[in-house]
C-alpha cells in the first residue's frame, strides 16, 4: 500500500461577512473558539496517524495539520483513508459551526475542509512556509460548502422522513469457497427518480439537515420490517448503522425474534470513542443481534477497535480487495490480516469483489464470506431466490 503525506485543513471562508452580521470583537472571540474547535478536531481525524506540523490562525480562521498516513496492522489504501478523513470532518465541523455561530447564521457559513496529498517539495526541509502556503493556495481555489439549496435539500430530506419514502434492496453475501450465498446486506435508497435515490447524496442531505440519525434508524426500521419473514431459511442480514444510531437501536427498533439479523457499524465518523459503543454492542448481543464492521481499511477501523467490540464479520473495504489480483505483496497484505481478525475470532469478508481475478486471487487468502457485483446486483426483498 502507498505511503502518502497529506495535509488536512479548514478554513472558514467569509470573514467579512461575519464581521458584518457580529462586529469585530464578537467575531474574533468566534474564530478563537473555531480555531479551538477546529484544533481538536483534527487531532481527532488524525489520532492513527503521524502529525508532521500543524498551523493555525484565528484571525484568518485557519486551521491545518500536515500528516503522514499510516497503515497500521491492516492494509489500508492510503487514498481512501484520506478522503474518509475529509468526510467524517466535514460532517463534524459542520456541527461546530452550528454550536459557536447559532443555528441561523453557522448553517449558512460558507467553509471549506479539504484533504490534500502534498507533493514532496512542498514538506521537505524544516520550514513550515511552505506546505502552508501551498495549502492557502490550493484552499482558495477549491469549491466553498454553501448553505445554497440547504433549505431545499432540509424540506425534501423531512418529507421522506415522514413519508417513510425508502426503498429497501438486499445484496448477496457468499461463502467464497463456492459461492453458497450466506446472508444479504441491506441498502437503503431515497425515492425514485430523485436524486436521493443516491444513498450518498440522501445521507450526506440528511447530515446537512441535521436528521442523520433520524433516517438511519428509519431505513433500519423499513428494512427491519420489510424483510421480516421474507428470507430464505438460515440466511443473516447485515443493516447500516452510525455510532449514534447504533446506541439507540435497542430502544428504538423491533429486534425480538430477530436473531438473523446484525448491525453494520458504518465508520463514516473516527471511531476512537469505541469505547462509548461497547456497551451497546453488548446490550445488542444479550437480545441475539450481532456486530459486523465496515470498510475495515479504508478509514477509521483498525485491530484495537476490533479487540474492543469484536464484531462477528469485519469486512474489509473494496479499496483493499480491489488490489488482490495486482500481485503477490497485496495478497499476502490481505492474508495477514484475515490471519490477525481470524486469531480474534471474526469472520472475514471481502467487500467490492467484482472480477474473477480478484475472486481468485482471494481463495487463498483465509477470507470466509464475499460480496459484490461479481456474485449479485441489489435486488428488491421480493426478489431474493428462495424468499419467502
Amino acid at each position: 500500500m502507498t505511503e502518502i503525506t497529506a495535509v488536512v485543513s479548514v478554513r472558514i471562508a467569509d470573514i467579512t461577512r461575519l464581521t458584518h452580521i457580529f462586529g469585530a470583537e464578537s467575531t474574533q472571540q468566534a474564530l478563537t473558539q473555531f480555531g479551538e474547535e477546529a484544533t481538536a478536531l483534527l487531532k481527532r481525524l488524525l489520532a492513527q496517524h503521524e502529525v508532521i506540523d500543524r498551523y493555525r490562525s484565528d484571525v484568518d480562521g485557519h486551521c491545518s495539520a500536515c500528516f503522514r498516513v499510516l497503515s497500521g496492522d491492516l492494509p489500508r489504501d492510503a487514498s481512501e483513508a484520506a478522503q474518509a478523513i475529509e468526510k467524517a470532518g466535514r460532517h463534524l465541523i459542520r456541527e461546530r459551526l452550528l454550536a459557536i455561530f447559532g443555528g441561523g447564521t453557522g448553517g449558512r457559513i460558507n467553509y471549506d475542509l479539504s484533504v490534500f496529498v502534498v507533493p514532496s517539495e512542498a514538506v521537505s526541509g524544516n520550514e513550515k512556509t511552505g506546505w502552508v502556503q501551498w495549502t492557502k493556495d490550493r484552499s482558495r481555489s477549491q469549491p466553498k460548502h454553501q448553505h445554497k439549496d440547504r433549505d431545499n435539500s432540509s424540506t425534501r430530506v423531512k418529507a421522506i422522513l415522514r413519508e417513510r419514502s425508502i426503498q429497501t434492496v438486499l445484496q448477496p453475501i457468499v461463502r467464497i469457497k463456492d459461492g453458497a450465498v450466506m446472508g444479504f446486506e441491506t441498502l437503503s435508497r431515497g425515492p425514485q427518480r430523485t436524486p436521493f435515490e443516491r444513498p450518498d447524496l440522501l445521507f450526506d442531505a440528511a447530515h446537512a439537515a441535521g436528521c442523520a440519525v433520524q433516517m438511519e434508524l428509519l431505513c433500519a426500521e423499513l428494512a427491519l420490517e420489510r424483510t421480516k419473514g421474507k428470507l430464505p431459511p438460515g440466511k443473516f442480514l447485515t443493516i447500516n448503522l452510525g455510532p449514534d444510531a447504533l446506541t439507540l437501536a435497542a430502544e428504538k427498533l423491533l429486534l425480538a425474534g430477530r436473531q438473523e439479523v446484525m448491525f453494520e457499524l458504518t465508520e463514516h465518523l473516527p471511531l476512537n470513542e469505541a469505547e462509548g459503543l461497547r456497551d451497546a454492542v453488548e446490550r445488542l448481543r444479550t437480545i441475539g443481534i450481532g456486530l459486523a464492521l465496515d470498510d475495515t481499511g479504508c478509514g477509521f477501523a483498525d485491530l484495537d477497535t476490533v479487540r474492543l467490540l469484536k464484531p462477528e464479520i469485519v469486512k474489509l473495504c473494496i479499496t483493499v480487495i480491489r488490489n488482490a489480483d495486482k500481485g503477490a505483496p497485496f495478497a499476502a497484505a490481505i492474508r495477514a490480516s484475515a490471519e490477525q481478525l481470524c486469531k480474534l475470532g471474526c469472520k472475514v469478508l471481502a467487500e467490492g469483489v467484482e472480477t474473477a481475478a480478484q475472486h481468485d486471487a482471494l481463495q487463498n487468502c483465509g477470507i470466509e464470506l464475499a460480496q459484490g457485483w461479481l456474485y449479485g446486483k441489489p435486488v428488491a426483498v421480493g426478489s431474493v431466490p428462495g424468499g419467502r
